[in-house]
Order: structure tokens, then sequence, then C-alpha cells
């Protein structure tokens, strides 16, 4: 099977709203928030976009402290091959502020959601001085984050939901990863068992890849796909 991406409709909605963002002038700049459950295509999306068209891109780790993920912010900006910085937060915080006033460029931060609420105020604080715009990339939880601080919701200038990956999308999927054809009915049913779960989707399309190279065919009968369903439990209760 082939590593691809496809070009999901939460994916064209997302470059879309952070175009907007790096485009508009300093004052109408803000934040993005992509949210969606685990396996949604969030990162994919965030990761693609920071590869083509640039910026910073940090994923975030559990616990880090201020000066742990200033230090790491710093070294996305800068994006260049120097050591990790070993200032402290608050110069680190001032040395990407004159960073982004002399090149402006949008900040990704995905799993936003476990940061703490003062490392997203540390970037409202970097926004404000700087027009950046900031994209959060997280599950639900993010909601619960920032509606403590009002004066951070208000700068949410987009919000952009990833949904499960639909019938149709599970069948292209297939199609250019694997050379799958799979009915629109089985692909449905594909969808529901797993939720709509990119990743569990990836690894039944291993299965039905290997099935379809034992038999010879590429084209998905009810027999393969109940094989495949039948392999392990494709959801959690």
């Amino acid at each position: 099977m082939r590593e691809t991406i496809i070009e999901t409709e939460a994916m064209s909605r997302f470059d879309s709203a952070v175009d907007e963002v790096v485009s508009a002038d300093r004052g109408l700049s803000g934040f993005v928030l992509a949210y969606g459950q685990a396996g949604r295509g969030k990162s994919v999306a965030a990761d693609r976009y920071h590869f083509m068209r640039g910026g910073a891109y940090v994923r975030v780790w559990q616990g880090w402290s201020q000066t742990a993920f200033l230090q790491r912010l710093l070294f996305e900006v800068r994006g260049k091959n120097t050591d990790m910085p070993r200032h402290t937060g608050n110069r680190c915080k001032e040395m990407i502020v004159q960073l982004l006033q002399d090149e402006r460029k949008p900040l990704f931060i995905d799993e936003a959601d476990r940061l703490k609420i003062d490392r997203i105020e540390d970037l409202r604080d970097i926004h404000e001085m700087t027009g950046a715009p900031v994209v959060l990339i997280g599950e639900e939880g993010i909601f619960g984050l920032l509606s403590e601080r009002r004066r951070i919701w208000s700068r949410v200038a987009y919000e952009v939901e990833f949904g499960p990956i639909s019938p149709s999308e599970v069948a292209l999927y297939a199609m250019q990863g694997a050379g799958l054809d799979i009915p629109l009915a089985l692909s449905s049913e594909i969808a529901q068992r797993t939720e709509g779960d990119f990743r569990l989707v990836r690894n039944m399309m291993l299965l039905l890849e290997k099935s379809a190279k034992a038999s010879g065919s590429f084209t998905v009968d009810r027999a393969m796909l109940d094989a495949a369903l039948s392999a392990r439990t494709w959801r959690r209760k």
C-alpha cells in the first residue's frame, strides 16, 4: 500500500481558513481552531499546509513548561538547523516576536489541547505583537481550555471541524492508496464500522489489499470485507 493523502472536504476548509488569516492585514489576522476526534486528519492537514506553504510547526509534548514550549517554538520559527535554544522562556518569547515582526508567518500548534492555558496566553501575546496567525490543532477538549479566557476566544477567526471520513472519501483513499475498487455500499459500511477514523480505515485497507493480492482481484466484494471485519475489533463500544 502506498502512503497517500487525499483532499478531504475538511482539509479544503482548513486550507481556506489558514489562507484567509495569512493573507489578512495584521489587524485582521487571528486564530484558527482545527478540532475533531483522533484519527480525523487534523495533523495531516496542518503538516501538509506547513510543508507546502511555510510557517512554524510545533507538536506539543505532555507536561511542557513555558521555557520548554517557547524554546521549541523559537527553534521552529528560526527554521534553521541550529542548536535548540537554551534561553529563558521570556527571552525566547522576545526573540520570537522580533523574528515574526521581520517575517510574519503562521504558527501551527498541534495537540494544543495538551497545553496549559498560560501557554495559550503566550501565543496571544505573540500574536498581538506581530499579527502572526496562530493555528491551534486539537481534540474537542480544546474548547474547554479556550473558554477559560474570553480574550483568547474572541480572537478565533475560524473554526474548522474534522468529522468522520465519508464513504466517498473511503473509496478514493482505497483506490489511490492500494488500487482497490470498493463499491459505495461497502465503503459506507467501512466508514460506519471505523467511525470515520483515518487510521482504522488505513488498517482495513492493508487487510483488504492483502486479500486482493491473494485472490487476484482488486474489486472488493462482500466476502473480502467480511473477512477483514472479522479480523479485529474496529471500534470501541
